[in-house]
């Protein structure tokens, strides 16, 4: 019995659906991998931006003093149109207390005290100053500036460094409340996205309730 074979025009045939199917294939497997990447990204965002924000409320929490002026007030009406991440006041400006005990007040000379302080800061700038761009994103800095006993700042033991980058929007504010005891909540409105990839954003808001107080003069 004769044995039939394959014509050319048959194996290319062959070779062209073989070679379909793999692009295919591959196609599949690459759109997977790009997905799970970006998954993977977004996933590394939000964490970033989670850890920033409860970096943000212990430090509230622990807070003895905030500024008066910091951050700025409004009433609710101007909340939702609210755009002053460039704004200069837009910062949050308290400060953390640490008593020594150890000290008799009575003891103590006429300008000292039994405790020392840091003041902190956080505030917003370009991420590529001193040359922004356009598109620039934002950084989120933390600056912390240590007092002596005597008031007097310790520029030797100050601290500045960047807590978050690719932020859009930065907003530190509080609202007016003529019920509130002191000055209320502290809001912080954070959100990010990637530089390349705007489809992408994670936006959160936080409130901390100010509490603490100033040691007397």
């Amino acid at each position: 019995m004769k044995k039939k074979a394959f014509t050319l025009v048959e194996t290319m045939i062959s070779i062209i659906l073989m070679v379909l199917v793999l692009t295919a294939l591959w196609q599949v497997f690459s759109s997977t991998q790009k997905n799970a990447k970006e998954v993977l990204e977004n996933h590394s965002i939000n964490d970033e931006l989670d850890r920033t924000l409860i970096r943000i409320m212990d430090d509230v929490r622990e807070a003895n003093y905030i500024a008066s002026d910091s951050p700025p007030m409004y009433e609710q009406s101007e909340i939702e149109g609210l755009k002053t991440t460039k704004d200069a006041k837009n910062q949050l400006i308290f400060t953390k207390v640490d008593y020594h005990f150890d000290k008799d007040p009575s003891t103590l000379g006429e300008n000292e005290k039994n405790y020392t302080a840091v003041q902190v800061i956080y505030r917003v700038e370009k991420e590529d100053e001193p040359n922004p761009t356009p598109d620039s994103k934002w950084v989120l800095i933390r600056e912390q500036t240590p007092f002596d006993e005597n008031s007097n700042t310790i520029e030797a033991r100050k601290t500045v460094y960047t807590l978050l980058h690719g932020i859009d929007e930065c907003l530190f504010y509080r609202i007016k409340d003529p019920e509130a005891v002191r000055s209320g909540n502290i809001y912080i409105k954070l959100q990010v996205g990637k530089k390349d990839k705007e489809k992408y954003k994670n936006e959160s808001i936080i409130s901390v309730k100010e509490r603490g107080a100033m040691p007397e003069s």
